[in-house]
């Protein structure tokens, strides 16, 4: 038992130096906020990799409506995040929101489909793709 928890504690530092180092170029390429996609534990490890960088999170975005509260934040559906931030888009300058999805993108995407005012503003970055080619 041991021996497996000492290799969970290593895959969850792996992961975490994995992202954080994600999370700073995206920062040093001029992103200043992102938004988690996601509940579960690659989104707690995102959550944790973002705190030792300088960015802002935005929001914690969930298909699940039962899920209100997520490592104390606020939980918007993926409804309400693109009903919220597409009127912020068209009303400020900023150029777009990232979206770091911990989920399968499937149901992200037809969401946004059909919100054509802020597809072309958003960058989704899927974790699962980066872990899986490191």
């Amino acid at each position: 038992m041991y021996t497996r928890f000492q290799e969970t504690l290593h895959y969850y530092h792996y992961t975490k130096d994995l992202l954080t180092a994600y999370l700073i170029k995206l920062y040093q390429q001029g992103e200043k906020t992102v938004n988690i996609y996601g509940t579960g534990q690659l989104a707690e490890i995102t959550y944790y990799a973002g705190i030792s960088t300088p960015l802002k999170l935005n929001a914690i975005i969930s298909d699940d409506q039962s899920k209100k509260k997520f490592l104390g934040h606020e939980v918007l559906t993926l409804s309400d995040f693109i009903e919220k931030y597409s009127k912020a888009l068209s009303e400020k300058s900023q150029k777009e929101l990232v979206i770091i999805s911990t989920l399968s993108l499937d149901k992200l995407q037809q969401e946004i489909k059909k919100h054509k005012n802020i597809k072309d503003n958003l960058k989704i970055i899927n974790f699962e793709d980066i872990l899986k080619n490191s």
